[in-house]
């Protein structure tokens, strides 16, 4: 028996079972929409809001008017304004429920546009390239794990990508591009088609003032114009004349509505950016590029990334070389243009912008196009050879599938706001009578731990104030840095100081604020979230008294080294897990805070440590940091009667398990034993 007679009799089982029932119904279709829904809805809120998405909250929260005058003009942000209105009323309706400040509902909004951008690829992709390549080419959008980031993200990259998208379809459809009703596109009434074309024009408008790069696809739109004529002219001239026509002004309208835009972008660009050499690195970025669209970040071996990298190559040059026998329509070539044209132009435009290509997100609107091509070779494949193309797209589908939960990892998170305000927060609800402050180093930084600190603290509580903004030097260190920060704890009486630095590239390089705070003040804890460097420093250390504690502190009054009094302790995380992923990977930090006196003058420097005590030994001892209080006031100088306020953080041995273990004070050279100072419990 031939191959051909083999695949005719495999075709012939598949169609007449139940699998052919299955695809013949529209569950197929609920399924998609179904996946694209739940893995954009999924731990909506697992990251926190980084400097890109405060910016976006900033302008959301702006006069709309005010909005629009300042990014059209691209003064102040190098983005348009369409997604900043459109997060503007979004918000203003959540705030009609009361979730205005909420993370999730906020970000709804990006991840109902990827439902929405998945399900027009599937009907673009259905109406040039068949069901079959729509389901999967739609399947691979809602599974993609850059498409679902960028769809939990408050940036306009999905929503620019969505109107592209639904424009390709509109255009397609005005047009009646790959129309298998056997009518020509004159039975469309005028109204029908008039429609289409105002939808092309709505939503690529949309994308165009969302997303500057938007722009790049518009040639690709007027060759499918031309194409897509020049196929119908074949069949009937006066239709074809007409559709051009119809093409070219609502195109023509589409551009024109772009162009004030486009020329404030034109001159920002040639004042502001870099030049580069065009075609720099090409065949690397496209190969960049398809890794981006598809695995993107998987945390795989390399051998595995280049496995899977070549079968997605081999699926795209499968459905670029391979014409589908049962379709007219040359939805390949059209394919090829919506990636193809807008890659040409943003590698002719590093010529004048070096960064064209350097970061993920500045071409994802090409990603629905490129998966379309990989689904379009794997459907053509099984075409030809059935096991060979089912097999090669289940292998797809299970490779972005696989790639798809690092979304969630802690290794993706930017910045983690959430984090560093929740540590602030819980530092300060257990001393609620120590006054504190905030440092952001930057004003966009400040923006971010903001929206989480003003949930749980106002600003009377806890004031936060962005100092820094330009570029500092060393020749800044006492005129310019030093006066605002010892301002702070004159000015407000605070005691506490919390310096948060985050995107310090090419404004204080050097470290030149953190530099006077170590010079001034002694430093409590240093913590490390994803993307900052939250740094807390006594402002006040030394107190006649002790002072008014909050519940649950430990008042042993017992001497810890000769002439050497703990008159209180704190045990302010009094829950800790043994591992941490989020602040100082890989092990927690039980943070203890003592109140020390000098009973006499002690004849030495004592050190002092605090650790983690179990039945079997110890768990946990404190870090030494050469900037905090015991070597920026060494016991010999304590004054009798005086009070010192002493912090530790102690680091967890990582496999410490789980129960309730003692936390206590010891002078390793005071011969007086550990005094207990509290409890934890480890997680």
């Amino acid at each position: 028996m031939s191959r051909e007679s083999v695949h005719t009799r495999q075709l012939s089982t598949i169609s007449s079972g139940p699998l052919a029932h299955l695809l013949g119904s529209r569950l197929p279709e609920a399924l998609l929409v179904l996946a694209a829904a739940l893995t954009r809805l999924w731990r909506l809120d697992y990251h926190s809001f980084w400097f890109d998405e405060s910016v976006s909250l900033g302008w959301a929260a702006s006069d709309p008017k005010h909005t629009w005058d300042v990014t059209f003009r691209l003064l102040e942000d190098k983005h348009p304004p369409a997604y900043y209105l459109t997060l503007h009323y979004w918000q203003q309706f959540l705030g009609l429920v009361g979730l205005e400040k909420n993370d999730a509902a906020l970000r709804m909004l990006g991840s109902l546009l990827g439902v929405l951008t998945v399900l027009g690829l599937y009907l673009l992709a259905k109406r040039l390239s068949g069901r079959n390549v729509g389901l999967l080419a739609g399947l691979l959008v809602a599974l993609s794990p850059v498409m679902v980031w960028y769809s939990q993200e408050l940036r306009m990259f999905q929503p620019a990508t969505a109107g592209i998208v639904w424009g390709a379809y509109f255009l397609a459809r005005a047009t009646s591009a790959g129309a298998q009703t056997g009518r020509p596109p004159a039975d469309e009434s005028p109204g029908r088609r008039l429609l289409w074309w105002l939808g092309m024009i709505l939503t690529l408008e949309y994308a165009l003032y969302s997303y500057l790069f938007a722009a790049l696809v518009l040639p690709a739109a007027g060759l499918t114009l031309l194409w897509t004529v020049w196929t119908q002219s074949r069949k009937e001239r006066s239709t074809a004349w007409r559709m051009l026509w119809e093409g070219i002004i609502a195109l023509g309208i589409t551009g024109g509505l772009f162009l004030p835009l486009a020329y404030n972008a034109w001159i920002v660009n040639g004042n502001e950016s870099t030049p580069g050499q065009a075609f720099a690195g090409f065949v690397a970025n496209l190969w960049r590029q398809l890794r981006i669209f598809t695995l993107w970040r998987a945390e795989w071996p390399d051998m595995a990334i280049a496995a899977g990298l070549i079968l997605l190559v081999g699926l795209f040059l499968t459905g670029l070389l391979l014409k589908d026998r049962h379709r007219e329509m040359p939805d390949r070539w059209i394919v090829l243009l919506w990636i193809g044209l807008p890659l040409l132009l943003g590698a002719l435009l590093q010529a004048t912008n070096q960064s064209v290509f350097k970061e993920d997100r500045y071409f994802l609107f090409l990603a629905p196009f490129v998966l379309w091509m990989i689904a379009r070779g794997a459907v053509l494949l099984a075409q030809r050879w059935l096991l060979a193309g089912w097999s090669s797209g289940l292998a797809a589908v299970l490779l972005v599938t696989l790639a798809l939960p690092q979304v969630w990892s802690p290794t993706y998170q930017r910045e983690n706001w959430r984090a560093a305000s929740d540590y602030i927060v819980a530092y300060q609800q257990s001393s609620p009578r120590l006054r504190a402050a905030g440092v952001a180093h930057v004003d966009y930084t400040m923006r971010a731990l903001d929206w989480y600190l003003r949930q749980h603290l106002s600003f009377e509580q806890l004031p936060v104030f962005a100092l820094f903004g330009d570029v500092l030097t060393e020749a800044d260190m006492d005129s310019v840095i030093g006066p605002p920060l010892a301002g702070i704890e004159t000015s407000l009486g605070s005691h506490t100081l919390w310096l948060t630095q985050s995107h310090l590239a090419m404004l204080d390089d050097a470290g030149l604020v953190e530099r006077w705070l170590d010079e001034h003040y002694p430093v409590i804890t240093e913590q490390f979230p994803a993307g900052i460097k939250l740094t807390g420093y006594a402002l006040r250390s030394r107190y006649e008294k002790v002072p008014q504690l909050a519940d649950g502190a430990l008042y042993p009054n017992a001497e810890l080294a000769p002439g050497i009094l703990v008159a209180a302790c704190e045990v302010l995380t009094p829950r800790v897990s043994a591992q941490d992923t989020s602040m100082h990977p890989p092990s927690g930090w039980v943070h203890v805070r003592a109140w020390m006196q000098a009973t006499e003058p002690a004849t030495r420097d004592y050190e002092i440590v605090s650790q983690v005590v179990g039945p079997e030994g110890v768990w946990g001892v404190s870090l030494v940091r050469e900037n905090d209080v015991l070597h920026r006031y060494p016991t010999s100088q304590w004054a009798v009667g005086e009070t010192v306020r002493v912090e530790f953080d102690v680091n967890l041995n990582p496999i410490t398990p789980p129960g309730d273990y003692a936390v206590t004070l010891e002078s390793p050279g005071g011969g007086n034993g550990a005094v207990d100072c509290g409890r934890v419990d480890i997680e």
